[in-house]
This record gives structure tokens, sequence and C-alpha cells, in this order.
């Protein structure tokens, strides 16, 4: 009888010693990381009858997806944003997407996503012929997930 409940207060204590995991992991607000999101084109960005020259959806400070219209100099090819990450949880996916208007109708450009300074993340995208032979444009999207 003595080895039934001493058995019995081992399981006991097994059971109720466990947690339950989550699944994620929250790391202390200490674990900050900065991100830059980069847009270069060959050519000048240009805004389109009442379309802005450049439209980006990014992971903001709280992970959040969030959209803006750039309305920016016509004779600009680069656009940035730097952020610093506060969201805590981990992993957590950040999104970068792009979409602008140029004055030329080929050529390369390139979306980025660096995290504290590093380049994590790249895409090149042809720039395409839009309605008007005077205006192209392209997109791109770029996703990276920081633990």
């Amino acid at each position: 009888m003595k080895q039934l409940f001493l058995h019995l207060i081992i399981v006991a204590f097994l059971f109720t010693s466990c947690e339950e995991d989550s699944g994620s992991v929250n790391v202390p607000s200490s674990a900050n990381v900065t991100l830059k999101y980069e847009v270069e084109s060959p050519s000048a960005f240009t805004a389109f009858n009442s379309l802005p020259p450049l439209r980006v959806s990014y992971s903001n400070e709280t992970g959040i997806l969030q959209s803006e219209e750039i309305q920016i100099n016509t004779n600009t090819t680069t656009w940035s944003k730097t952020i610093q990450l506060t969201a805590t949880q981990r992993p957590i996916m950040i999104q970068f997407l792009a979409t602008a208007f140029t004055v030329n109708a080929s050529g390369t450009a390139v979306v980025r996503l660096y995290v504290n300074g590093d380049l994590k993340a790249f895409q090149n995208v042809q720039i395409q012929p839009y309605a008007v032979p005077t205006v192209s444009y392209f997109t791109g999207s770029l996703y990276h997930f920081i633990y």
C-alpha cells in the first residue's frame, strides 16, 4: 500500500509541475531591433493621375502591417524608412510590400529589408510599362522572420 501511495504522489507531482507551452516566446523589450525598409529605382518616381508615386506596406513598431502613400519629389530614385521594433513576441514575421510608378519603361528596381544594419532580404524587380508610354511601375514584396 505504501508503494502505491508513493507512486500516486510522484504522478500527481509530475502532472502539477508541468506547464503548457504556448508555442511562442516573449523576449524582453531590451531585445528591440532596428528595421530599415528601402526601395531603389533606376529612374525617378512619378505620380500618375491621382495615384501616389510610391505606396508601401510594412510591419510597424508593434509588428502590425501599416500602409502609407508616399508623396515624394519627382527627381527621387530612393526611399527608406527606419523604425525600432518594440514587439516582443518571437518569432515575428516582418513584411514589406512596395508599388511604385517610374518615368522609365525598363530596368530593375530593388526592394530591401535591413535588420540591425544587416541586409536580411531583398528582391530585384523588373520595371513594367503601364497604361501610358511615359509611366511604368514595379511591385516588390519581402518577408523575413525574426526569432
